[in-house]
């Protein structure tokens, strides 16, 4: 019966709850819960499975050279960033609004770090993001316009909802 079950799960794209079922079981016997309680956490579990796993497809996707989130930051390294105003950019209200992030300094400050946990963030909260530095940007208009597909390059790097181009200054 356990087997059926376990092929019927998967058969549904539900290999994460399969592979876990005995843990579901046992917990549910051993804390008495309701049959609804039981189901609602097996729910929840292949949930969060599935959107860690659409996240990780959509990190991968963006092409950051590394993933850096703003929990990491150290604010107090760069007294001149706002705090405030990171957290502010964080609500990704810009996005909704048409508006553009402009992160200017010096190198080192941390540029890349927050262009990044702003993607991540923008990630989780289900915008699609692109990121690019400016050498390559500028070496696939380069080629676009040689092979003269520069719309198609528009288009495609129109098409998520944030774009980041990084290291314009060099």
């Amino acid at each position: 019966m356990k087997t059926l079950l376990e092929e019927r799960l998967k058969a549904l794209g539900l290999e994460n709850t399969a592979h876990q079922l005995d843990g579901f079981v046992e917990s549910a016997s051993s804390n008495n819960i309701s049959y609804f309680e039981f189901l609602n956490q097996v729910i929840e579990a292949e949930w969060t499975y599935k959107e860690s796993q659409l996240l990780a497809k959509r990190v991968s996707q963006a092409k950051f050279p590394y993933v850096k989130n703003l929990a990491d930051f150290d604010f107090s390294l760069q007294p001149s960033i706002s705090e405030q105003r990171v957290k502010e950019i964080l609500t990704c209200r810009y996005i909704g609004n048409g508006e553009n992030c402009i992160l200017l300094g010096p190198p080192g400050v941390g540029k890349t770090h927050l262009a990044i946990g702003f993607g991540v963030e923008a990630l989780t909260k289900g915008y699609s993001v692109r990121f690019i530095t400016a050498d390559d940007f500028m070496a696939q208009c380069k080629i676009s316009d040689s092979r003269n597909t520069l719309n198609y390059l528009i288009k495609r790097l129109s098409k998520p909802d944030v774009l980041i181009i990084d290291e314009i200054g060099y």
